[in-house]
C-alpha cells in the first residue's frame, strides 16, 4: 500500500478546521501486527520505566486495575513498531502536511479496556509541555487499531479551536497525583465525532481541542498516537 496522497484542498482543510480524518493509511495485517507489538507491551505494562507509563483515567500512579494505561514511546520499548507501514505512512503523510523537513518526534498508545466508563477530558496536547510558537508545526495521527465509535470512544474535535492562544489547564479534580489534564469551559456542542474503521487515522494540530468518552462496550479499545513535527533548526 502506497502512502495516501493528500489533495491541495484537503490540506487545506486540515489546516482550517486543526483536524482531518485520514481514511485507510495502513493494511488491515498490518494493524494487526502492530496489535500483536503492542499487547505484547501492555502484557508487560508492570515492568516497563515507570516514568514513561502509568494510568491516563485514575491516579497517575497506583497498585490497582489500570483504568486507561497509556505507555509513552512505544518505539523505544518496541522498536518493530518502526517496520510497520503505519509508521512509514503516516510519516509521509506528514511531510505533506508540514514540509519535507517533517521528522518523527515521539509515539505513545492509549488502551480503554471494555467498559473503562473513563473518558479523556477536553484538553489540547500542547497543555502538556511544548513551545506556544511552534504550535502549527506538530502534527499527531490518532491511529485505530479497531473499528472505532463514539461508544468505544472516537476522537472528538471542536473545528477552529487551534486558532488564538492555549487554555488553561488543570489536573482533573485539581488533584496533582492525576496525570490527566482538562481545560474547563468547552461548548462541546460544537464537536465533531470522528468514528473511524480500523486502520484509519484522525490527525489533528496541538492547540486543536479533542476528546474521547469511555469505553462502553465489550471489546477493548486501542490506538496508536505518533506525532512529528519540524525541527526548530532543521
Amino acid at each position: 500500500m502506497s502512502p495516501p496522497k493528500l489533495t491541495p484542498e484537503e490540506i487545506v482543510q486540515f489546516h482550517k478546521n486543526g483536524y482531518f480524518v485520514l481514511e485507510q493509511v495502513t493494511t488491515l495485517e498490518d494493524i494487526e501486527r502492530i496489535r500483536e507489538l503492542l499487547d505484547g507491551l501492555y502484557d508487560r505494562f508492570d515492568e516497563l520505566d515507570e516514568k514513561l507509563v502509568f494510568d491516563l483515567g485514575d491516579l497517575k500512579y497506583h497498585d490497582g486495575t489500570q483504568k486507561t494505561p497509556q505507555i509513552n514511546a512505544a518505539t523505544r520499548f518496541e522498536p518493530r513498531l518502526k517496520e510497520t507501514l503505519a509508521f512509514k505512512n503516516t510519516g509521509e503523510v506528514a511531510k505533506q502536511l508540514l514540509g519535507k523537513e517533517a521528522r518523527f518526534r515521539f509515539d505513545h498508545s492509549i488502551y480503554k479496556p471494555p467498559k473503562n466508563e473513563k473518558e479523556v477530558p477536553w484538553h489540547q496536547d500542547l497543555a502538556y509541555g511544548g513551545n506556544q510558537d511552534r504550535g502549527s508545526w506538530n502534527v499527531a495521527f490518532w491511529l485505530s487499531l479497531q473499528d472505532v465509535a463514539v461508544e468505544t470512544g472516537c476522537m472528538q474535535f471542536i473545528p477552529h479551536s487551534h486558532l488564538g492562544n492555549l487554555k488553561f489547564h488543570h489536573p482533573i479534580d485539581n488533584d496533582p497525583k492525576i496525570h490527566t489534564l482538562i481545560t474547563d469551559g468547552v461548548d462541546s456542542g460544537q464537536a465533531v465525532a470522528c468514528p473511524i474503521s480500523a486502520g484509519s487515522a484522525t490527525i489533528h494540530l496541538p492547540k486543536t481541542l479533542h476528546y474521547t468518552g469511555p469505553n462502553m462496550t465489550d471489546m477493548p479499545r486501542r490506538a496508536w498516537i505518533l506525532n512529528y513535527s519540524v525541527p526548530l533548526n532543521p
